[in-house]
C-alpha cells in the first residue's frame, strides 16, 4: 500500500514513441505520441485527461496499462515503477489496474453470456465455487444497475448503455484500485452519458476507486474529474483543479476545446460559437504574423 499522502499513480516525464519501420537508408523511424508528460492521481480521485483525437491521451492510458512503450520517464503505481516488472506483468497489477474501453461491443466476447464474462473475471483472481460465482455475478450486475435476467443475455442483445455497464462491472470484478476509462461515454447518447457518469461517481464514493478518465469533451470531463490535464499534440499544455481549468482556462488550446463543446442553451451556444471563431481568427493572424508558416497548436 502507498503511504498516506502519496499518489496512487504518478506519471513522471513520460514519453511514448512508436516504431514505424525503417527508412530507405536503414534508419529506424519513430513517431512521438507523448512527450514529457507528468501528473499524479490520488487514492479515490479522478484525473480527466482531455484533448482532440491524436493528442496522445489514449497512448498515456495504454502506457499505464503496459500496452504502449515507455520510451522515457516512468510510471509509478503504488510506489512501484511498472517498467521494472519486465516482460511479464504481475497478476497483482492486472487485479489492481483495470480498463473500460470506448466500445464495449468490441471488448466483450460475443459468444459468451454476460454471466460467463463476469464469472471469468471474478474467478481469474479468486477461487470461487459455482454458487459463490453466481451470487457475486448477481451482485455485480445489481451494483451497476442491471437486473438478474441480464446475466443470460449476449452482448448484442443489450443496448449500448447496458453493455457499458457490463464493462464497468467486469472492471470492478477484480476489486481494482485504479480504472483507466478510455472514452467510456463518447459512443453513447447524451442522456445515457449522464447515467454512466453518475454511476461511475457513485461507485467511486462507495468503493474508493481512482479513475484516469480520458475524453475529448471538456464538458464531460469537468463533471467527472477532480483535476484536469489538457493535451495538445502529445504535450501537456494546462492542468489544475477541474473548476479552475473549466471556468478560467489559461491556455488558448483549452479555450478552443471549451468553445468547441456543444451545450443545450442556445444563447450560451451562440456565445461559444462566436468565441470559437474569434480564437480561430486570432490563430490565423498569429500564423500570418509569423510569416505564414505551418502553425503548431500552442
Amino acid at each position: 500500500m502507498n503511504a498516506p499522502g502519496t499518489p496512487l499513480l504518478s506519471v513522471e516525464n513520460l514519453t511514448v514513441r512508436y516504431r514505424l519501420g525503417r527508412s530507405m537508408s536503414g534508419r529506424a523511424k519513430t513517431f512521438t505520441a507523448v512527450k514529457d508528460v507528468s501528473f499524479t492521481i490520488g487514492a479515490g480521485r479522478t484525473l480527466g485527461l482531455v484533448g482532440e483525437s491524436g493528442s496522445g491521451k489514449s497512448s498515456i492510458g495504454r502506457a499505464v496499462l503496459r500496452l504502449s512503450p515507455i520510451s522515457q520517464g516512468r510510471i509509478v503505481f503504488d510506489g512501484q515503477d511498472i517498467d521494472a516488472f519486465g516482460r511479464r506483468t504481475p497478476l497483482s497489477f492486472h487485479r489492481d489496474v483495470q480498463v473500460v474501453f470506448q466500445d464495449p461491443l468490441s471488448s466483450l466476447n460475443p459468444r459468451q453470456t454476460i454471466a460467463d464474462t463476469l464469472g471469468q473475471a471474478l474467478t481469474r483472481h479468486r477461487p470461487l465455487s459455482r454458487a459463490e460465482r453466481d451470487r457475486e455475478t448477481g451482485e455485480a450486475l445489481d451494483r451497476v444497475g442491471l437486473a438478474p435476467h441480464h446475466a443470460d443475455r449476449y452482448p448484442h442483445e443489450l443496448s449500448g448503455g447496458q453493455r457499458q455497464r457490463v464493462a464497468i462491472a467486469r472492471a470492478l470484478a477484480t476489486r481494482p484500485r485504479l480504472i483507466v476509462c478510455d472514452e467510456p461515454v463518447s459512443a453513447l447518447d447524451v442522456s445515457t452519458q449522464s447515467q454512466v457518469i453518475n454511476l461511475l461517481q457513485e461507485l467511486q464514493r462507495d468503493l474508493g476507486v481512482s479513475y484516469l478518465f480520458i475524453a475529448h469533451d471538456l464538458e464531460v470531463v469537468r463533471h467527472m474529474s477532480d483535476e484536469i490535464a489538457v493535451l495538445s499534440l502529445g504535450e501537456l499544455v494546462e492542468s489544475g483543479p477541474a473548476a479552475q481549468v473549466y471556468d478560467s482556462p489559461a491556455h488558448p488550446y483549452t479555450r478552443t476545446l471549451l468553445a468547441s463543446t456543444l451545450i443545450a442553451d442556445p444563447a450560451r451556444q451562440a456565445a461559444r460559437t462566436a468565441q470559437r471563431r474569434a480564437l480561430r481568427a486570432e490563430s490565423t493572424a498569429a500564423a500570418a504574423a509569423a510569416g505564414g508558416g505551418a502553425q503548431k497548436h500552442p
